[in-house]
């Protein structure tokens, strides 16, 4: 004869919330307590959000559990955002135990719930189901847009200054080049000197230009006191010819 189970097992998941960017992925634990009645086996249906999330991976804890592939107890549904894992548990367990991990990967921006479904169960060793199924824990997903990238800008100014040191050579280069070639050009130019002697004769030219001037103020007798007569005689000329121009405004004005 058997009786009915005093406690009812549960099922948790780890961590309660999680934030994450589209095209990360996450990992969620899922833990089973039997409430110290001894459990089997263990089937477990999580629903999910499949235009937010796709499960990549499940793997069983590593303490004892054995795998049930059998259809309708091994189920990766991305379509429609079911997951269903079963496995037993040889010798059963009473105390708090992780059932495995399901890795998900973000699709987009959004949020929703990850939640046990209906057909979740945990046999004791009566094979009578001690599940709860009122004893949900839901999970939110709160999808956040990547930001956009701002860091990548301003580093790029140290790249800006290993060039500027090569262009200074390329400048520098040219420069002495053409300075120091004419200046071998320029000696043979300062050494006319020896050239330049005729200048010490410059008194020849200056005898007759002077012989010139002297002809010219003696009207060509070669008396200087003629000459002098006939440069005071044209000075009396210009001044009469002057006062005589002063007068004859004077009196139209009148």
């Amino acid at each position: 004869m058997s009786f009915p189970a005093l406690a009812a097992t549960t099922v948790s998941f780890s961590p309660a919330s999680v934030s994450v960017n589209p095209g990360q992925s996450f990992n969620l634990t899922i833990n089973v307590d039997p409430q110290a009645v001894k459990n089997y086996t263990a089937k477990i249906e999580l629903h999910f959000p499949a235009d937010l999330l796709e499960v990549t991976s499940f793997n069983f804890d590593g303490s004892g559990w054995m795998a049930w592939n059998q259809p309708g107890y091994d189920l990766t549904d991305n379509t429609n955002g079911i997951l269903i894992k079963t496995a037993g548990y040889p010798g059963g367990f009473n105390s708090p135990a992780t059932f495995g991990t399901v890795s998900f990967s973000a699709k987009k921006a959004g949020s929703g719930t990850i939640q046990t479904g209906s057909n979740c169960l945990t046999l004791d060793a009566n094979n009578q189901n001690v599940f709860s199924g009122t004893v949900q824990t839901n999970v939110t997903i709160a999808l956040v847009p990547t930001p956009p990238p701002a860091t990548p800008t301003p580093r790029p100014s140290p790249t800006q200054i290993s060039p500027r040191p090569t262009v200074r050579p390329t400048i520098s280069s040219p420069s002495p080049t053409p300075t120091l070639t004419p200046t071998p050009t320029e000696t043979p130019t300062l050494q006319p000197s020896p050239t330049e002697t005729p200048l010490a004769q410059a008194p020849v030219p200056s005898k007759s230009l002077f012989a010139g001037i002297g002809n010219l103020i003696t009207w060509g007798t070669g008396s200087a006191f003629l000459g002098i007569i006939a440069v005071l005689v044209i000075i009396l000329i210009v001044v009469y010819i002057i006062l005589v121009a002063r007068k004859s405004r004077r009196d139209k004005i009148k």
